[in-house]
């Protein structure tokens, strides 16, 4: 029996912990469209902080905020942050120095399934930019008062889909906090409707022939680099050895100096017998043969 309430006890802990609905994939966000959103990109701890001076300290006013799942919870000083359930959590730091000390830790709102997503404008096109969700979420309590925040999810087509960007924050009043947050990830898309990184994912994008090129160009590469260090070594070791054999200097040192200085007539005289030998060639052909 003991066994059986453990196990309900894990279980129902594990419900309340779990990822919040709208974070899910092929969250509808508008019942009667044909729409999904995927915004597990924001599963992640953003922070949000604003400083001020208030002498003789440093007041900081510091937003953590997961919509997805709860906040972690360091495993030392706990009692400067908010419990393990909280999604949305507040707190006042001031710091005189090298001291800092945590004033105000307000839990905005935890880790249930009593929040509420919904569209402002239904009609409008939510797969572009300037849509706007407003997201309820509450549950918390400080000095006995309940806590809440509102926040505002609005489709930005132009932010990059690698690292969103971090909320802002509108106020604070009334123990409401208002947050506003452009991102991506806020702008829907048809159902079965491949997302942009799956779309890189199954179809990446073709390749560039100059790719290919570039690959065969390797081998080449090494073979210069291995032509360039065996000169290297044949004219950096002969000139040591001349060196020391002969006490060279100068222009004596370079090994097989004759061979190197005439190289370049060599040259010449190859390629004057070519062009002697094709313009012979051509001269005799066509025509007629004398008898």
């Amino acid at each position: 029996m003991k066994s059986s309430f453990n196990l309900a006890l894990i279980l129902f802990s594990g419900a309340a912990l779990a990822i919040q609905p709208y974070c899910q994939s092929g969250f509808k966000p508008i019942a009667d469209k044909d729409l999904q959103l995927d915004l597990s990109k924001l599963n992640n701890v953003f922070t949000i902080s604003h400083d001020e001076k208030t002498p003789p300290t440093v007041t900081t006013t510091e937003v953590q905020v997961n919509l997805c799942d709860s906040l972690p919870v360091p495993g030392e000083n706990t009692q400067d942050f908010c419990g393990k359930d909280t999604l949305i959590c507040r707190r006042i730091i001031h710091t005189r120095g090298e001291t800092k000390s945590v004033d105000y830790i307000q839990p905005i709102a935890e880790n249930k399934d009593n929040t509420e997503f919904k569209p402002i404008k239904p009609e409008d096109d939510a797969t572009k930019s300037g849509y706007q969700y407003i997201l309820s979420l509450n549950g918390g309590t400080w000095a006995n008062r309940p806590q809440s925040a509102q926040v505002f999810l609005e489709c930005d087509e132009s932010e990059s889909k690698d690292k969103p960007s971090n909320p802002t924050v509108v106020s604070y009043n009334h123990d409401v906090l208002t947050l506003q947050w452009k991102t991506v990830f806020a702008c829907a898309t048809k159902a079965g409707e491949k997302k942009p990184d799956d779309d890189k994912k199954t179809n990446p994008p073709p390749s560039n022939p100059n790719d290919n090129e570039k690959k065969g160009m390797s081998g080449i590469g090494i073979f210069f680099t291995i032509v360039f260090v065996l000169a290297a070594v044949y004219f950096v070791g002969g000139a040591f050895y001349n060196f020391k054999m002969y006490n060279a200097r100068g222009l004596d040192l370079i090994p097989h100096r004759e061979f190197w200085f005439d190289l370049p007539y060599l040259i010449r005289d190859l390629f004057a017998h070519i062009v002697d030998s094709v313009m012979s060639h051509r001269r005799g052909t066509g025509g007629y043969v004398a008898v």
